[in-house]
């Protein structure tokens, strides 16, 4: 796959996750029955989000998962843009590999612990798994394309 179209899908995919994080972060604020994704009481948004594992150091983890998502989105256009390819690139699966071990490591909280597992999770969950998977394709197919100057 081109690294363009890499990147492009990779920034696709980041606004997504920003989406999809946003409605979680109103979730985290909305009283319990305004949520669109509570079906019962094991496929429940409102059952994650409001639970004591959905604020890390004070903040609610959507709203680290929109930064990390939107970060993600600026580098990968840093990279289309040419933009010291190389560094970025790494950058970029330095970011995405410990955002998936997180996703995992909040989905076996949400499994095993919670007992309840939470649709826009698993999205965010596949959201990231696609971009890590790019991004080490891009690093690994981008080897002789990109440059650092």
């Amino acid at each position: 796959m081109k690294l363009r179209i890499s990147l492009t899908i990779i920034i696709f995919l980041a606004v997504l996750g920003i989406a999809d994080s946003g409605y979680a972060l109103h979730q985290h604020y909305a009283p319990p029955e305004t949520s669109a994704c509570d079906f019962n009481a094991t496929v429940s948004c409102t059952a994650i989000n409001q639970s004591e594992y959905s604020v890390l150091l004070g903040m609610p983890v959507a709203a680290l998962g929109m930064a990390g998502y939107a970060l993600i989105a600026g580098l990968a256009a840093a990279m289309i843009f040419r933009f010291r390819e190389r560094t970025v690139a790494w950058l970029l699966l330095a970011l995405a590999i410990p955002a998936l071990v997180f996703s995992l490591w909040l989905t076996w909280i949400e499994i095993f612990v919670l007992k309840a597992v939470c649709p826009l999770c698993v999205t965010s969950l596949f959201v990231i798994t696609s971009i890590t998977v790019l991004a080490v394709l891009a690093v690994w197919s981008g080897r002789g394309e990109m440059t650092d100057s």
